[in-house]
C-alpha cells in the first residue's frame, strides 16, 4: 500500500512540473543611453540627464541627490535638464554611480526588470516592480 501512495505521489509530481510555464529571460535587454559629459572649467555637466531620468522613471531630483551624496559635491539641474557638478569627474566615475544606482534603486531583485518605480512609504523607500509585482525595501536616498 505505501508503495501505491509513493508512486501516485510522484506521478502527480512529475504531470505538475510538466504543466508549469517554462521561465523564458526577457530577450528584450534594457538601454540606456550613454551619459553625453562635458567639462566647462572645474564643472562637468552631463547633457542628457533629464531623459535619462524620464527612461528609468526616476525624478531627476532624487538621481540627482544620491549622484551629489556619492561624489560629495554640489550640483544643480539647469532648465534644459542637463545636471552641472561643481567639481571635475570623470567619466568613468559617473558611468560606475550611475550603474551603482541602476542595481540598487532601478532594477528588481526577484526578477530583473528594469520595469520599477520608486515610492515612499512613510520613511521607507520601496522599489516596485511593475513586471512581477514584488516590492523590496532600499536604502533612504
Amino acid at each position: 500500500m505505501n508503495k501505491d501512495i509513493l508512486k501516485d505521489y510522484m506521478y502527480l509530481l512529475n504531470r505538475l512540473y510538466e504543466k508549469l510555464p517554462r521561465k523564458v529571460k526577457p530577450t528584450i535587454e534594457f538601454e540606456l543611453p550613454q551619459l553625453q559629459i562635458t567639462y566647462i572649467g572645474l564643472h562637468t555637466t552631463i547633457k542628457n540627464f533629464a531623459q535619462l531620468c524620464d527612461r528609468i522613471r526616476r525624478t531627476p531630483r532624487i538621481v540627482m541627490r544620491y549622484l551629489l551624496r556619492e561624489l560629495a559635491m554640489p550640483g544643480t539641474i539647469d532648465e534644459h535638464g542637463s545636471l552641472t557638478i561643481y567639481g571635475r569627474v570623470s567619466a568613468q566615475t559617473l558611468q560606475t554611480l550611475f550603474s551603482r544606482f541602476m542595481r540598487n534603486y532601478v532594477k528588481c531583485p526577484t526578477c530583473g526588470s528594469y520595469d520599477t518605480i520608486l515610492q515612499r512609504q512613510g520613511k521607507i523607500w520601496v522599489l516596485r516592480c511593475l513586471a512581477c509585482g514584488a516590492e523590496t525595501p532600499v536604502r533612504p536616498i
